[in-house]
């Protein structure tokens, strides 16, 4: 087992490369003729834009694999008060609108969503809080409420852009670090009932969240409008059979599917590669998973732990949330697919996570040995 531990973060990696490698590939494929049309004629335009990121993202994988952990556990708070300053930014006149959702940040040289830093910073900065009160995890006002009023801001700043998937992957993935460095039971319990109870307020008092959850129950109830994109993705999946239509072949990406190189591209996936391309995609995600586990489970440091914890968390999250999406099990909600869809500044700040995620797991047999060490000399004396 020692031998397959040492390999495993080498498989990770390949993992990664191997998702990414083939997102790009169907960010081309699926998105060819909106390209075109937006563009003129330039089909690589999302492509290009693609592998940019892809490399950033890498350069990024890079420096977090690298930089000393301590560091990052000094900046902890400094990187979570800069992503809520982000998400206050995008109501200035630097904040862009994109589909009546505020969400988007536009320095000149860079444009991004404050939401994704925002995942990644509050796993940092709840794993710095608990390692600091480990021995008062479980009391009420350090080990639940202090924790609480950190998650809350940063989701009442990210709600406040009209965006509700995201806000709620973070309470979900805020509330398992919680659980794991030791918050009780029922601190638990009331904050998943207070999450779901704003959960609903934001869904009942917006009409098009409501018509998303009426269409989801029924698509039919309006196939030309809300219930439209839902069924144009199914309607690519059963296309697809069990080989699919082979890559560049989808009929759905001609703009007939809204977001088709975006948010809906498990659709084309399950178009052009049928179910055992659909089925590869699932397999690769869940082996990543099972390995992000096993590391996890090796890691004695409680700040490394519940970080790389969270990291593990987001991405299953997400990968869960977009299939089941576009697979009906799940209303609509635009999230993307983990290192496949399109997307700059979300595979941007994935990839860095995935860097210091294997940085964390570097940095454990460092720990280990000093502990042999000790109890070495301990044991000549």
């Amino acid at each position: 087992m020692k031998a397959i531990d040492k390999i495993l973060p080498w498989v990770f990696f390949c993992l990664i490369l191997a998702l990414c490698s083939f997102g790009a590939l169907m960010v081309y494929s699926s998105s060819v003729y909106v390209a075109e049309r937006i563009y003129s004629g330039n089909q690589y335009y999302y492509f290009k834009r693609e592998v940019m990121w892809l490399i950033m993202g890498f350069g990024a994988m890079a420096l977090m694999y690298k930089i000393p952990i301590d560091l990052v556990k000094r900046l902890a708070p400094i990187i979570y008060l800069t992503s809520l300053l982000c998400l206050i930014m995008v109501f200035s006149p630097l904040g862009v609108t994109v589909n009546g959702a505020r969400r988007w940040l536009n320095l000149g040289f860079l444009r991004f969503q404050p939401s994704e830093a925002l995942k990644y910073s509050m796993i940092l900065i709840l794993a710095w809080w608990y390692e600091r009160v480990k021995r008062e995890s479980g009391s009420f006002v350090k080990g639940a409420l202090i924790p609480a009023c950190i998650m809350g801001i940063g989701l009442a700043l990210a709600l406040a852009g009209r965006d509700l998937g995201t806000p709620l992957l973070i309470a979900v993935v805020g509330g398992a670090v919680c659980f794991a460095a030791g918050m009780k039971i029922r601190y638990i319990a009331i904050g998943a009932v207070a999450v779901s109870g704003l959960g609903y307020y934001y869904i009942t008092h917006e009409a098009y969240r409501v018509k998303r959850i009426m269409s989801f129950l029924n698509p039919m109830d309006d196939p030309l409008g809300v219930g439209y994109q839902n069924l144009q993705a199914l309607m690519a999946i059963c296309s697809g059979k069990i080989s699919g239509l082979g890559i560049g072949n989808s009929l759905m990406k001609m703009e007939y599917l809204p977001e088709a190189h975006t948010d809906f591209i498990y659709a084309v996936i399950g178009e052009e590669l049928g179910f055992c391309g659909c089925a590869a995609v699932i397999g690769a995600f869940f082996l990543l998973l099972v390995i992000m586990w096993r590391l996890v489970s090796k890691i004695d440091d409680t700040f490394c732990r519940l970080t790389a914890f969270g990291i593990t968390l987001v991405i299953g999250g997400q990968a869960i949330a977009n299939i089941g999406v576009v697979t009906a099990m799940f209303p609509n909600k635009g999230m993307g697919l983990p290192f496949i869809s399109y997307g700059g500044s979300s595979l941007l700040f994935l990839l860095g996570a995935c860097g210091l995620f294997l940085n964390m797991v570097k940095n454990k047999p460092k720990v280990q040995l000093t502990k042999r060490s000790v109890v070495s000399r301990t044991s000549a004396r």
